[in-house]
């Protein structure tokens, strides 16, 4: 809770607000900010807060760019199969939304927000020098299992931090949100060119060092302002544990047990392991709440209603992933990145989808808007376009080196990140309005899941990816593109009232 008597936020808040400010935010937004405050006014955790965020998300962006192509690599990388690969950077994505599950018991009941925040930013920075200076395996373990919980524990803390700090009348919220989504998105945007050019040029651990060293001056930048954020917000647990000894035992032994799962599991196994973790964690909420005597007639039919929804999430985030596994792995191998005598590095494909984000949230805005109240139509329509991305690489299939375009690829991912602009905010938004009032809290935490069940998906999926076979390289695009339009299809002729009856949708 914020002193100065601020209001607090809730998490079913917080989800709405990332929703709504990620793509229907309007430069009214920004106004607002300023009309009720000067600049030097702001709460110091807006700057603060949102340039941490914007460093992080440089640095994991960077790190995340180059981490399949530095595993399966034979020259200067780990030298494993392709497959695994690929299952690894999935089984690292799904962990590091699992742990923002992590991060808020830690914030809630350890810490507190802003000293979870600090954790998470130490580990961070250990994972990110340990990746760069230890070198094989050992490095591999030692670095993405801290950087998987860092992450955890510093997104779910400054979403906190930044709720807390602003009134939740006339706008400023949103509005603070908005420019943290900017700060997000300019590091995802950054973070691949950088360190995929260093890897190209000066080997991988030059782009991990790098990704280290960004980290480093988030940290830095909050350090200039961190006295001012502790003195404007209240960094105690707001339900405390009363056996912190016993909770500092449980997750030792969860951390001592991921080490050991870690170094013992193959990656393929790992994430089908992962998959059924968090598959079974969503069956168990969602019997919980409809099972619930504290859930009414009306907010069971609410749950229900959640379902499709969380069905299409799922897939959409089971295809967002392949930017990082399988279409890494193409770009890598079959596009021609050629520009008159200067090689794009393979990496910086995977600026395009925060590039799309940027470039269509604001034109895209103005013509949702009247279509915001259905979100059965805006998340098919979503699913479906992301879907037919895979679709355009199917004229090239069983090519050689350099056979696919450019722009082939780039299409790929244009459709998936405008699909992601009508899936993730209603996504959130419908995680805030479906939620019984007794669950609320961990009905928004099903978000997430639908992201570490995708993510899992996608990494088990792309074991089955095999670029030397034209066969399975087209059952694979087919597969991958057929479900999640089939899902859009069946959303769409599916009974409206069912999804839309909570928000009056038509």
């Amino acid at each position: 809770m914020c002193r100065a008597s601020r209001a607090a936020i809730s998490s079913a808040e917080i989800s709405m607000i990332l929703g709504l400010s990620q793509t229907f935010g309007r430069y009214s937004a920004f106004m607002t900010i300023i009309k009720q405050r000067s600049i030097r006014r702001l709460p110091a955790a807006l700057p603060a807060v949102a340039g941490i965020e914007m460093w992080e998300r440089f640095s994991f962006y960077g790190m995340q760019a180059i981490l399949a192509y530095y595993l399966y690599s034979t020259s200067g990388g780990l030298g494993m199969d392709q497959a695994q690969a690929t299952a690894l950077v999935g089984t690292y994505g799904s962990l590091l939304y699992l742990c923002t599950f992590v991060g808020g018991w830690v914030s809630d009941r350890l810490l507190g927000a802003e000293r979870t925040l600090l954790a998470g930013a130490v580990l961070l920075i250990c994972g990110h020098f340990s990746l760069s200076l230890v070198p094989g395996a050992a490095g591999l373990v030692a670095g993405l299992l801290p950087l998987a919980l860092g992450s955890g524990l510093l997104k779910t803390a400054a979403i906190t931090i930044l709720g807390a700090a602003f009134p939740p009348a006339a706008g400023a919220r949103d509005g603070a949100f908005q420019i943290f989504y900017l700060g997000i998105n300019i590091g995802a945007l950054l973070g691949p060119m950088l360190t995929g050019w260093l890897a190209q040029e000066y080997g991988y651990h030059a782009g991990f060092l790098a990704a280290a060293i960004l980290m480093c001056c988030g940290c830095a930048l909050y350090g200039t302002l961190r006295r001012r954020v502790v003195a404007e917000f209240d960094s105690r647990p707001p339900n405390p544990t009363t056996t912190p000894g016993r909770a500092a035992a449980i997750a030792l032994a969860a951390v001592v047990g991921g080490v050991v799962v870690a170094v013992t599991v193959s990656p393929d196994k790992l994430a089908m392991l992962l998959l059924l973790t968090t598959i079974t964690a969503a069956l168990a909420l969602f019997a919980s709440m409809l099972r619930s005597p504290r859930v009414s007639a009306p907010e069971r039919r609410k749950v229900v209603a959640y379902i499709p929804l969380f069905f299409c999430s799922t897939a959409y985030w089971t295809l967002q992933p392949q930017i990082y596994g399988v279409l890494a792995v193409y770009s890598d191998q079959r596009v021609n990145r050629m520009v008159g005598g200067f090689e794009i590095p393979a990496a910086w494909t995977q600026s395009l989808n925060p590039l799309f984000i940027l470039v269509l949230s604001l034109p895209l805005a103005a013509g949702m808007a009247r279509w915001a109240r259905s979100r059965r139509l805006l998340m098919a329509v979503g699913i479906m376009v992301a879907g037919s991305g895979m679709f355009v690489l199917l004229p090239f299939v069983g090519g050689g080196e350099n056979s696919t375009p450019f722009a082939a690829l780039a299409l790929t991912i244009f459709l998936m990140s405008l699909g992601e602009l009508f899936i993730g905010p209603v996504g959130m938004a419908a995680s805030a309005a479906h939620a019984p009032r007794a669950y609320a809290t961990r009905f928004s935490a099903l978000y997430f899941l639908t992201m570490a069940i995708g993510t899992s998906l996608a990494g088990t999926l792309s074991t089955l990816y095999d670029p030397s076979s034209a066969d399975a390289e087209r059952n694979y695009l087919l597969i991958v593109g057929i479900v999640p339009v089939a899902l859009g299809l069946m959303l769409l002729v599916g009974r409206k009232d069912v999804v839309d009856e909570v928000s009056g949708g038509v």
